[in-house]
């Protein structure tokens, strides 16, 4: 089974699920450099190059869905030896690029927040109440954040994984401490946000962790 692009072996046939229907015999053959989705035994395939993948051509493993947005848009449903045997094709060097810029390009305006938030603290109100202070935990925090995102835009490696899910971690703790203390219970909302951020991106590392990501997903 490939497991790294451009593996020379013999291709692989997945049968396919369309979402919504019940009928059907799709079926997705992996070639070393392409993909063919056929719709019947014989029938003429759509054929997908490698250069659309995670474009036009998107797996989503968590849910076992493989959505195609050409011709039309559809969504199949893989089996979970499917899955596993298309995210092999695929290849970690690729997946862990993909997943890393997918996870660090909305990660950026979290540390925006905090590093703003923190200067924020110094700025006197205009009542003239209590004397500012400056956050300099929040203001590390966001920095950390910022740091990590031009790593992962510039220099990407697994061990970003770690660095926000320790990062989250922290938060998600230090939130629930607040909560505990008589902070409103609707923070926890948030709680379990950052916990699943953790969680995801603990899993990342683990799976990526001797991964060399050598390129970048454009």
């Amino acid at each position: 089974m490939p497991s790294e692009p451009g593996a020379a072996n013999a291709p692989i046939v997945l049968p396919l699920t369309e979402m919504g229907k019940a009928t059907g015999q799709w079926t997705l053959t992996l070639h070393p450099f392409h993909l063919a989705l056929a719709d019947a035994p014989g029938a003429q395939p759509y054929v997908f190059p490698r250069e659309l993948l995670m474009k036009s051509v998107i797996l989503m493993e968590g849910t076992r869905a493989f959505v195609v947005e050409q011709p039309r848009k559809t969504m199949f449903k893989l089996t979970p030896a499917g899955v596993t045997a298309l995210a092999d094709w695929i290849g970690k060097p690729f997946l862990a690029a993909f997943y890393l810029k997918r996870r660090f390009s909305w990660i950026l305006p979290w540390a925006i927040l905090w590093v703003a938030g923190s200067l924020l603290s110094v700025v006197p109100t205009a009542s003239g109440g209590a004397s500012p202070h400056f956050d300099a935990t929040g203001f590390t925090l966001g920095l950390i954040l910022v740091g990590a995102w031009a790593f992962a835009k510039w220099r990407p490696h697994p061990v970003l994984f770690l660095v926000d899910s320790v990062w989250f971690s922290w938060v998600a703790v230090n939130l629930t401490f607040m909560v505990v203390q008589g902070r409103s219970k609707g923070w926890l909302v948030l709680v379990v946000l950052l916990s699943w951020m953790a969680v995801t991106g603990l899993k990342h590392f683990f799976r990526f962790r001797r991964t060399k990501i050598e390129f970048e997903i454009k």
